[in-house]
């Protein structure tokens, strides 16, 4: 545990709790290791955010399971939003549903007469997300550095990092879902099956509001 350098490949392996295992998100290699799980979160600063949930009642989800570990390996390892947004962008864009800028650089163009007018000058997108598995482009999330935004169809909303207080993360029978101040328009999803590219968002988004929140009140997880 002295080190989580892949022995295949030579990248940094994520802790899997649900495995009881180191996994590689580069070339899949895993190695068992010995884990006692106090069944706490076990993921974030109890002095910034406050556990509203039983994290019990969810490991009966595998990929909700995999969406926490995601979750807490980006909290407790990599713990910046700069580092964690790298990481987005090096391990899990790997295909055309998902994009950064600069990667799939595509499907952002496509996307931006839809929501250019939300964002302020010098602002970055973080990580476009495509849910409208049969129409693309038309059912879609961006997370930028300042703020969230969520497009079905015509519908447009957004809401900034700092004005998110409270994050829920709704099993909805396995196929999780979180919702940004416990809104159903504001629900990052799973993008087909990527969950733990889903957790990883989700801890930026965390990190994201406690960084910009003025007043430093702890995030709730509902």
């Amino acid at each position: 545990m002295n080190t989580r350098k892949c022995p295949s490949c030579g990248g940094e392996m994520e802790l899997s709790l649900s495995d009881k295992c180191l996994i590689c998100p580069f070339c899949d290699t895993h190695i068992d290791v010995d884990i006692q799980d106090d069944g706490k979160t076990g993921m974030l600063d109890e002095k910034m955010f406050d556990f509203l949930w039983n994290p019990e009642s969810l490991k009966q989800y595998e990929n909700v399971t995999a969406n926490l570990d995601s979750m807490r390996y980006c909290l407790n390892t990599l713990k910046t939003a700069e580092k964690i947004s790298q990481y987005i962008r090096s391990t899990l864009l790997t295909d055309e549903d998902v994009a950064s800028e600069g990667i799939n650089q595509k499907r952002i163009d496509k996307i931006m007469p839809k929501i250019s007018e939300l964002l302020e000058p010098g602002e970055h997108i973080i990580v476009y997300g495509d849910d409208g598995l049969f129409s693309r482009g038309k059912e879609f999330f961006v997370i930028t550095d300042k703020r969230s935004i969520f497009v079905n169809g015509k519908k447009t909303v957004a809401v900034q990092h700092r004005e998110i207080s409270a994050m829920r993360l709704d099993p909805n029978g396995g196929y999780p879902r979180w919702k940004l101040n416990n809104q159903e328009d504001f629900a990052v999803t799973g993008i087909g099956n990527k969950y733990r590219l889903q957790g990883a968002i989700a801890a930026l988004i965390c990190l994201l509001a406690a960084e910009q929140h003025g007043s430093r009140e702890k995030i709730k997880l509902l």
